[in-house]
């Protein structure tokens, strides 16, 4: 009985061993594993005065342009702009050139395919103040 409780304890010892090594792996890999939003201009809930001119993106890791897509929507709905255009070496900003926006509301769509290949999809809106 003795010898059975020892061997039991040794695998109770090397599972606790094998979770502590795995551990610092796992509560890292989805923070790890996509490229969140993490800064916008204009930024969510702003409100400016004049229309901006482009509407940039910059992502916690490197996205593939190509496979991305930005939209500017109007007040209605109605896609006003989309597109986005990357820069090589800024591989986790994306844009799209704005075009004159009256004041109102724009909700701002992403849809970006990561560099580790997942996609990453989300929107915000800022407003447009009259003068």
């Amino acid at each position: 009985m003795l010898n059975s409780l020892l061997n039991c304890n040794k695998k109770i010892g090397l599972s606790i061993v094998f979770l502590v090594a795995i551990a610092p792996w796992t509560i890292c890999s989805p923070a790890l594993a996509h490229s969140f939003l993490v800064e916008a201009t204009p930024s969510s809930k702003d409100h400016v005065v004049d229309s901006p001119k482009v509407v940039k993106l910059r992502f916690g890791g490197g996205v593939e342009p190509a496979y991305s897509k930005l939209t500017i929507e109007g007040p209605n709905g109605k896609t006003l702009a989309e597109g986005a255009i990357g820069v090589p070496e800024k591989d986790r900003e994306l844009s799209v050139n704005a075009p004159e926006l009256s004041p109102g509301k724009y909700t701002v769509r992403y849809r970006v395919l990561s560099k580790d290949g997942h996609i990453v999809e989300g929107n915000y809106e800022f407003t447009v103040d009259p003068k």
